[in-house]
């Protein structure tokens, strides 16, 4: 098992993977330390934050699917030494992700009230969710700068500095929140407060080690813009199909939230606790995804197609046996988790319930991670991602979804774990594809 070989992959892996395991965790710690500081104002806020961050998770999404297809692009032109190139796709991503900002502000700060009527019936979750997304919007535009530096930062294989200023910003974010919440008593406000504070420290942070580090992706403004029509068509020509995969996901992601309204309001809180624990203990897979995406497609750069298959392989198989793990951890501490959470006696129950079942799916979603975003798309097999999460989502997901909360009023347990056959689902459809080995080519 530990010969030459296999000590090189989990040597690169461990160096690559590691800090981007670290900084989904700290991501995640910023999500939860603003649902545990929400939630003790109770069950309305948490239920508000959670609806109203809904527009941010589909721009993330958004802006990570733009970032995931640059990735493409930048992990073969760092494997192949090409770093004007690397700029090019840098400037295309800047320009694509500072637009999508634009419109999801301006989203948030002119329809607020319609884009909470979507997601609930509640005047009060409404009312106090419209306050928050006028204020967390201006978060959007350093966020999308944020996204494009610490994707090129993880190609060329400084993820540990994402990881930095990402425990950075989570320090900032406690900080915030609590002066903001507590101190200055401005409540849910405050803590769209504490997000924007703490976003702009981040984004300062990486700014500055990148200039005193002196890493080659910061250039002239003209460097990142020097790209013509043909050159930004060929990109979008890889890229559409990820940017779209993304966003449909996202998009789906958001719809379970409109089915899960049916349900009620505590129904709500407890699927916005039950996600922000679950985003804890995924990062391991996530991570390991995320670095077998930068080993493969530098691979693929360099022309080495049998060694990105190989890594490949390996990559599947710890995704598998790390989400296991990650599962029988949550399983055991999940009593305890539940219990810092100030909501009421129903609200916990249906949390417990509902973490049993992400204990066991975690390997799931763990796999398909690895399978789409570490392997199919590093060779840009990116329209059979979009294919496979469409169907899954859209024909499988969502409609479980509608069944068990606004057809059948079955409780928000059973409803998320019909919600959950979309991942077993995806397995079969993507474990055949990566064994192919189509996936693996180069397309600079």
């Amino acid at each position: 098992m530990f010969n030459r070989k296999n000590k090189i992959f989990y040597t690169k892996l461990i160096f690559i993977a590691l800090p981007i395991v670290l900084q989904e965790f700290l991501n995640s710690s910023v999500n939860m330390m603003d649902t545990f500081m929400i939630g003790r104002l109770g069950e309305q806020p948490v239920a508000a934050v959670g609806l109203a961050n809904q527009i941010f998770f589909l721009f993330n999404l958004l802006s990570f699917g733009i970032n995931s297809g640059a990735a493409i692009f930048m992990g073969q032109y760092w494997g192949k030494g090409d770093i004007k190139n690397i700029h090019k796709i840098m400037g295309i991503s800047f320009m694509l992700c500072l637009f999508c900002s634009f419109i999801f502000f301006v989203c948030a700060n002119i329809i607020p009230k319609t884009i909470m009527g979507i997601y609930s019936k509640d005047e009060e979750v409404i009312k106090i969710g419209v306050n928050y997304l006028k204020v967390v919007g201006i978060s959007y535009f350093f966020m999308s700068i944020i996204l494009t530096l610490n994707n090129s930062l993880k190609v060329i294989g400084k993820t540990y500095f994402p990881m930095i200023t990402t425990f950075i910003s989570l320090m900032s974010n406690i900080a915030f929140n609590y002066l903001f919440i507590f101190v200055f008593k401005l409540g849910v406000t405050g803590a769209a407060y504490g997000t924007v504070c703490a976003r702009t420290i981040e984004l300062l942070c990486i700014i500055f080690f990148i200039l005193r580090f002196k890493i080659p992706v910061l250039t002239k403004i003209k460097n990142y813009f020097s790209f013509d029509f043909k050159y930004l068509r060929w990109f979008l020509a890889a890229a559409v199909p990820v940017i779209l995969n993304e966003f449909a996901w996202a998009l789906g992601t958001t719809v379970y939230n409109i089915a899960y309204k049916y349900s009620g309001t505590n129904a709500q809180a407890a699927i916005q606790i039950v996600s922000t624990i679950q985003n804890l203990f995924v990062v391991v897979g996530m991570g390991i995804g995320s670095g077998c995406a930068i080993m493969i497609t530098n691979t693929l750069g360099a022309k080495d197609f049998k060694k990105a298959i190989y890594y490949s392989r390996k990559c599947l198989v710890i995704s598998v046996l790390t989400g296991a793990f990650m599962g029988i951890v949550l399983m055991l501490l999940s009593n305890f988790i539940i219990s810092l959470f100030d909501v009421n006696d129903i609200v916990k129950k249906y949390c417990k319930l509902m973490l049993y079942m992400v204990s066991i799916g975690i390997s799931l979603k763990s796999f398909n991670f690895a399978a789409i975003i570490g392997v199919l798309r590093s060779g840009a097999d990116t329209k059979f991602c979009l294919f496979a999460d469409l169907l899954t989502v859209w024909f499988i997901g969502i409609p479980m979804a509608f069944l068990g909360s606004y057809f059948l009023h079955l409780p928000i347990y059973i409803t998320f774990c019909l919600v959950y056959l979309e991942e077993a689902a995806k397995i079969f459809i993507c474990l055949p594809r990566v064994l192919k080995n189509k996936w693996a080519k180069t397309v600079i």
